[in-house]
């Protein structure tokens, strides 16, 4: 009887590594980021754990899936606007010995924490700037060309004792919605409130003695509105594929639609079935809303209830944000497209959503190859980039920069093409808490990146415990208690994992691996952890995944305990068998382990007298063969000595 169709086309569930990997798909090129440091102080644990480390754990692992040289992590410091020109004014020094000073010192924290960027530069940095200049100019010239630049005359404020504008980290004064006296121009870190800069109470110069005063001035503003429905349409694309908090945020911004006053409703009720298919909600100020697919549906919708009587207004306050300053410190605006423009500069934040792109061409001219080359990262449909960044941050990372790359296209109404800035993969991650609050260097609330070092703990320990917490789904607290807890399990189980075959191959088979077969569940477990491991490591989701392999672990100790490799008193051909298979189990540990806790992991392949492609993800599910030799134990994952945990506790 022959097969149907049907089933002909049904899925197979694979039975080996092998063949779960080949169905893996892999891009041809990756761009991993993270959210750029601002130079103003010492990365703190907050940095590390909501960009550094994830986007390294993930860089390392495509470098592992499609080889090194297909993958570029690019970082750098975010130089311009006013948090650096702050910072270098309070510590009286110029903007560049500043920043210098503390780009090295950032630099070293994040060579000490094993984070292999092919490139930490910074958006002023020499090797940068003159690419970064052309490129953002190039920009904002197809911005304007496309009619994405509108300009607008807004009130900003002006020290005259100084005689410039003030950027908002320049001017503090009391919040107008919770009396917070320290809040900036225009918004206020205490409640979270944004507001018109008219609004401040009391405010004063950062910078002199004067009070400053509201002065008319022009500004670019960046017009997202007119590329909503692209926009939308490629947010939508990303319901399942996101994290649900991104999703919830980003389609509850990009609204297409319009309110009226409730006191047509009784009125548009009666309507409601012959406009476009929408949906209504109730908000603030006593309006009703309606959302529509589209702007041309939206533009059918409210000539239908302008006809009824019913005025209306569009929901586009989003669409709408100024991306030019007053300012000397940033990149200049082409002055040849408005002359009113002259002395602007482009805002920290656009300049910071472009400055990938160009750290991109930094490091391929560093390795040899050309900046042009960048097209094959950004610009092909194949290739991904994926950027780690805060979930503050989500706003500006895909509204913002999505609206930038589709109005910068040639036809800003469609998709990116091959050739076109591809639009990019978002992994967020939620606060990581101190003392249940946001870690901030502005409150002092923060340890930096190097203070656990001091206590005594590696790198590996610190980046396994940070990968543990669950911040891509909610806030997380540093909990002291806990981190030493975790890192007695790395000192005692984990250790035991890595350490018990070895010792019994030395002490028992002459320090080569015996003939053997797998035994128990190790291959089965083995396919089962890899299908995770596949799709947690693509999503960036680490949490779960690495209790897994700790469980995967276990698998070790449960083979010494029922067949005691190291004790001659037991069956020689279970012996070998088992210890056979704690090698199999030990190198499959080593390759998934080796994007978490990569110096660890690179001392026990030493030790497993393996060569550096045993890391790459093909390796998986291969083992060690009967007579490899096994060199002596090393140094995995050290105690957790007695003196860091009395300071930790003690803090």
């Amino acid at each position: 009887m022959q097969p149907s169709a049907k089933s002909e086309n049904k899925f197979v569930q694979p039975t080996d590594v092998k063949t779960v990997l080949s169905q893996h798909k892999k891009p041809k090129k990756v761009v991993v980021t993270a959210g750029m440091p601002y130079a103003n102080g010492p990365l703190h644990l907050g940095h590390l754990a909501g960009a550094h480390v994830p986007a390294d754990i993930f860089a390392r692992w495509m470098r592992m899936l499609i080889g090194a040289e297909n993958v570029l992590f690019v970082n750098g410091n975010d130089d311009h606007g006013s948090t650096s020109e702050v910072a270098a004014v309070q510590a009286g020094k110029s903007i560049r010995e500043f920043i210098d000073t503390i780009h090295d010192k950032q630099k070293e924290t994040l060579k000490k924490y094993s984070i292999q960027t092919d490139v930490f530069t910074g958006t002023s940095r020499p090797e940068t700037y003159p690419l970064h200049q052309a490129y953002s100019q190039d920009f904002l010239r197809r911005l304007f060309k496309n009619g994405l630049l509108e300009k607008r005359i807004t009130k900003q404020w002006f020290d005259a004792k100084m005689n410039r504008f003030l950027q908002d980290r320049f001017v503090r004064g009391t919040c107008p919605n919770c009396g917070n006296t320290e809040a900036y121009s225009d918004e206020c870190d205490v409640c979270a409130s944004q507001f018109d800069p008219s609004l401040l109470k009391d405010p004063r110069s950062q910078l002199s003695d004067a009070k400053p005063e509201l002065k008319d001035t022009a500004h670019w503003w960046l017009n997202m509105w007119k590329v909503a429905d692209p926009l939308k349409m490629w947010l939508e694309t990303k319901q399942k594929a996101w994290r649900g908090a991104i999703v919830q945020e980003v389609l509850n911004t990009v609204l297409i639609g319009c309110r009226f006053e409730n006191v047509h409703e009784e009125t548009y009720k009666g309507l409601k079935e012959t406009l476009p298919k929408h949906k209504s909600r109730y908000v603030p100020g006593k309006k009703v809303e309606c959302l529509f697919e589209s702007k041309e549906d939206l533009a059918k919708g409210q000539s239908i209830l302008e006809a009824a009587g019913i005025p209306s207004v569009i929901t586009d306050k989003w669409g709408h944000r100024p991306i030019t300053r007053d300012v000397s410190w940033g990149i200049p605006v082409p002055e040849e497209l408005d002359p009113e423009m002259k002395g602007k500069t482009l805002y920290v934040w656009p300049d910071s959503l472009i400055a990938p792109i160009v750290f991109t061409q930094v490091a391929l001219e560093q390795s040899g190859r050309k900046a042009e080359q960048y097209k094959e990262f950004w610009c092909d449909p194949e290739a991904t980039v994926v950027q780690f960044l805060g979930q503050d941050n989500v706003f500006f990372y895909t509204i913002m920069q999505g609206s930038m790359w589709l109005g910068h296209k040639e036809n800003p109404q469609t998709l990116p093409q091959l050739g076109d800035l591809q639009m990019t993969e978002i992994l967020s991650c939620y606060h990581l808490m101190i003392n249940g609050e946001k870690m901030s260097k502005s409150t002092g609330n923060f340890y930096t990146g190097d203070q656990l070092l001091e206590m005594g703990y590696s790198a590996d320990q610190v980046r396994y415990y940070l990968a543990l917490l669950s911040l891509p789904v909610k806030a997380s607290n540093f909990d002291r208690e806990h981190f030493t807890e975790r890192n007695k399990f790395l000192a005692g189980p984990m250790n035991a994992a890595l350490e018990k075959p070895i010792s019994a191959c030395h002490s028992k088979f002459n320090g080569r691996v015996p003939e053997g077969k797998l035994i128990g569940k190790a291959e089965a477990e083995t396919l089962k952890l890899v299908q995770m491991y596949l799709r947690s490591m693509q999503k960036g989701d680490y949490s779960i995944l690495l209790g897994q392999i700790e469980n995967y672990a276990r698998q070790i100790n449960s083979l010494f305990t029922q067949f005691k490799p190291h004790d001659d008193r037991a069956v020689e051909s279970e012996r070998k068998d088992a210890l056979f298979t704690c090698f199999y189990v030990l190198k499959n540990l080593m390759i998934m382990l080796n994007p978490f806790v990569p110096e660890t992991m690179n001392e026990l392949r030493k030790t497993l007298n393996l060569p550096e492609s045993a890391l790459r993800a093909e390796e998986l599910g291969t083992g060690i063969p009967a007579g490899h030799a096994i060199n002596p134990k090393g140094v995995y994952f050290p105690a957790v000595a007695d003196t860091a945990s009395e300071t930790t506790s003690s803090t």
